[in-house]
């Protein structure tokens, strides 16, 4: 019970499940006692070294860590390999806490190098268990988890800054309180132990998302543990990494920049207890920061996404560089350097670290080790040779110095825009390739496993031999025509002539109604296709089998039935001058199913437009359906009008209409899109599902065919709309105990209806990350559902991202419920 209430409180803040509180508190006191141990310190280093060497000694110190950290990373990672993660950060916070007590005892001798030592100490202290805490959170939370819960965390870590300025800034009674360094070292004991939990609950959890992982992922906390080369291949090798190391460089150089202006400004503006004063500035900084973490980080990657989450800091740090260049003020230094903390310590931690989620595991926590400790102690050298250059030029005006440290500063922050924006496109890409590749649509998998004509001739030729060695001959000489007579095939239709039924036409293919059909003297046409050719070429030919065909016509007995069939076969292979494909159209409507089929066939070959009518109401007869749509397709472009014709006249049978759908969609031009997109306009509900798939369809088919975007995105608002009805309605059946088969067809219904959504997404946005993102979210693990939940938080609009994440969110039916119920008020009648 008290869990439930701990949630229903948390909850109305950050998106937070009940499952997930336990880690999410875990990570918030983790985070907050290494941030509030270091704000013990941090004012401590500040005040020590300005008052004891001056302001002119932080590039010094600056490019001197850089160095050290070089090591530093060196032996990390050395140890890292050896040892297990747990291991590793609970030997590094023994570490901190020892030295803690170490120089609170040498703190007392006056060594003047010891600020310099200290500084040095405080970035190690803070990179390596900073680093290690993200490393665990990747080990932990998948994508979506991290966008919802990193705001809350994140706020645990600037509250612990605000606590540890506070206690800094109120307890110190001197100028430089070594004093303090007792405070920390107390601090980082409780964060051992609630290292230790939070591996336990990770131990406990991987086993069951082990059973969920597919076998060829890498589990986390099994990962190979890198060396310093490896870290540094593993960035080099890798263009979206190096991206990510670029901006971490322009970002570190800028910040440097800034904290070298705010202790300038602080040292010539400044008099009273330096520690005190640096305290409470960092204090009160983090209140802004912990407001703006735990109230708008996670708000502003759900609505805006990671581009505007990652560039907002460098936009607002730009605005802050132009205001400190006009006014070199201790109000201005404290704004700008509360600007760089604030969001550096919020949004721009949560989305630089959401960069590295997709990244896959055995890069990853290379990539990381070498970025967030290599390459953020070498951006600080970096800026600190910046400094160095600027002031060789001598410039004695402190407040001079702060305005040309302004101008490079703004031109850094221009090249870091740049690769934001580039780097958030390889995001997106990094996270496409997390999700297996979506299945090709059935009938698409049909037409490249199959050739279907083919196959159909090769059966109706086979059975053509029990009905008459004439009919059996045309079909041989088709397969000659098409260049399919292979010689397996001829092996397979090798039969005598006496085996099969008597022929019906006589002389119409007959060359020695006693001979063989041989199927090895049939050789490149030259039999078989010779014969043929000269009998059909001949004066006499025509008159004689006009006179024939009016007599088989006029014999309406099921006797005669094999002759109209030799008959409408044979006539597919007449030119179209021929007086004797005037009766094709008789043959079309014959009472036989089977005459029809060859009629159908022969009209196809023929394509006259006046059996397109004959062709389309066809479509309506169950034996001849599939026959008459595969001649229609073959007539192609030409009949495109006649089609939307029948298409767009509601009077007209319902399934023949959706016959109709699907001949334009094999058809698949953009004409044929557009009058399909015309008909879905008018809303028609028995025929949306039709249209929709047959667009999916050609969309897939063709993607240089456009969409009227305007018309699709009214149309998946209309369905949105359905679906959420249809969900609160099931929610509600389903959680009364109704009929089970109700319940059961309205889930069939809303699966349906998702698919039809997804299908009209993929019009127009990109169509294979949609089908990814919909194969996955329907049939893969709870870590594929985040990743494509994420594809879609990026690829969508704002506003048809929001209407749609809710439903395919991992989230309770309760849950989703109380979304769709919300959702469908804000959506207008259509």
């Amino acid at each position: 019970m008290a869990k439930d209430g701990l949630h229903r409180i948390f909850s109305r803040i950050v998106k937070i499940k009940p499952d997930e509180l336990k880690i999410s508190f875990l990570l918030f006191f983790y985070l907050f006692l290494v941030i509030a141990a270091y704000n013990v310190i941090k004012p401590i280093r500040n005040a020590s070294l300005l008052e004891e060497l001056g302001y002119q000694y932080l590039p010094v110190v600056y490019l001197l860590t850089a160095v050290i950290i070089g090591f530093v990373v060196a032996i990390h990672s050395k140890i890292q390999v050896k040892i297990s993660r747990y291991a590793l950060i609970t030997l590094s916070i023994l570490f901190f806490f020892l030295t803690c007590l170490i120089f609170r005892i040498f703190s007392g001798y006056g060594w003047q190098g010891l600020p310099i030592i200290f500084w040095v100490w405080a970035n190690v202290f803070i990179i390596v268990l900073n680093t290690q805490f993200w490393i665990t959170v990747n080990d932990v939370l998948n994508p979506r988890e991290f966008k919802r819960l990193s705001g809350f965390f994140i706020s645990g870590g600037i509250l612990g800054g605000f606590v540890g300025g506070l206690l800094a800034g109120s307890l110190a009674k001197e100028n430089v309180e070594y004093n303090l360094l007792f405070l920390s070292a107390g601090l980082l004991f409780v964060c051992s132990l609630l290292v230790y939990w939070i591996f336990r609950w990770q131990k406990r959890e991987q086993s069951v998302q082990d059973k969920e992982e597919k076998s060829g992922d890498v589990k986390a906390g099994t990962t190979t543990k890198p060396g310093f080369r490896d870290s540094y291949k593993s960035v080099k090798e890798h263009n979206y990494l190096r991206f990510i190391a670029t901006i971490v460089i322009l970002t570190l150089v800028v910040s440097t920049l800034i904290d070298f202006q705010f202790q300038t400004v602080v040292q010539n503006n400044e008099t009273g207890n330096l520690t005190s004063f640096f305290g409470y500035f960092y204090a009160g900084l983090m209140v802004f920061a912990f407001l703006l973490s735990l109230l708008m980080t996670s708000k502003l990657f759900r609505r805006y996404g990671v581009r505007i989450s990652l560039l907002l800091y460098p936009l607002v740090l730009l605005l802050c560089f132009f205001g400190i260049g006009i006014a070199a003020s201790l109000v201005m230094a404290i704004v700008i350097k509360g600007s760089d903390k604030s969001l550096s310590y919020s949004i721009n931690r949560s989305a630089r670290e959401l960069l590295f989620i997709p990244v896959s595991p055995d890069i990853k926590y290379k990539a990381i080790v070498f970025i967030d400790m290599f390459v953020d102690r070498f951006s600080k050298g970096l800026g600190a040779v910046v400094l160095l250059i600027i002031m060789s030029f001598g410039i004695q005006d402190y407040k001079g110095l702060v305005r040309v440290v302004s101008l490079v500063s703004i031109v850094m922050i221009l090249g870091w825009i740049v690769f934001t924006v580039r780097a958030s496109r390889e995001y997106v890409n990094s996270v496409k390739k997390k999700l297996p590749p979506p299945a090709p649509r059935p009938d698409k998998l049909v037409e490249v496993g199959l050739d279907v004509d083919y196959t159909k001739l090769i059966f109706d030729t086979l059975e053509s031999r029990e009905r008459s060695p004439d009919l059996y001959a045309m079909h041989v000489f088709e397969l000659m025509k098409r260049g399919k007579l292979t010689p397996e095939l001829r092996q397979l239709l090798s039969v005598q002539a006496e085996d099969m039924a008597p022929s019906s036409l006589g002389t119409f293919f007959e060359a020695d109604s006693s001979a063989f059909i041989r199927m090895d003297d049939v050789d490149n046409n030259d039999v078989m296709g010779k014969e043929i050719q000269e009998i059909m070429s001949l004066d006499v030919y025509e008159n004689v089998m006009k006179e024939y065909i009016d007599k088989v016509l006029s014999d309406k007995s099921s006797n005669a039935e094999t002759a109209r069939m030799e008959i409408a076969k044979g006539i597919g292979f007449l030119t179209l001058d021929s007086p004797i494909i005037q009766k094709l159209e008789e043959l079309l409507v014959d009472d036989s199913s089977e005459v029809r089929k060859y009629a159908i066939e022969s009209a196809a070959k023929l394509r006259k437009r006046e059996y397109v009518p004959v062709l389309i109401q066809s479509l309506q007869d169950p034996p001849t359906h599939s026959d008459a749509a595969a001649a229609l397709e073959k007539y192609g472009l030409r009949i495109l009008g006649s089609l939307a014709d029948y298409l767009c006249d509601s009077d007209e049978d319902l399934e023949l209409r959706k016959a109709v759908v699907s001949i334009l969609a094999h058809i698949g031009t953009q004409e044929a899109a557009d009058y399909m997109l015309w008909e879905l306009d008018e809303n028609n509900e028995e025929m949306d599902s039709e249209l929709i798939d047959a667009l999916d369809r050609i969309r897939s088919e063709m993607p240089e065919i456009e969409f009227y975007e305007d018309l699709i995105k009214k149309k998946i608002k209309q369905k949105l709309k359905s679906y959420y009805e249809q969900f609160v309605e099931f929610a509600d059946k389903e959680s009364k105990g109704k009929d089970e088969e109700i319940c059961r067809v309205m889930s069939y219904e809303l699966t349906n209806s998702l698919m039809n959504i997804f299908k009209l997404l993929g019009l127009i946005y990109p169509h294979e990350d949609v089908a990814k993102a919909l194969q996955n979210i329907q049939t893969g693990t709870k870590k594929d559902v985040a990743y494509a939940v994420e594809l879609l938080d990026n690829i969508l609009e704002k506003e048809i991202r929001a209407a749609i994440l809710p439903i395919v969110e991992d989230l309770s039916q309760v849950e989703r419920a109380k979304a769709c119920a919300a959702l469908r008020k804000d959506f207008p009648e259509f």
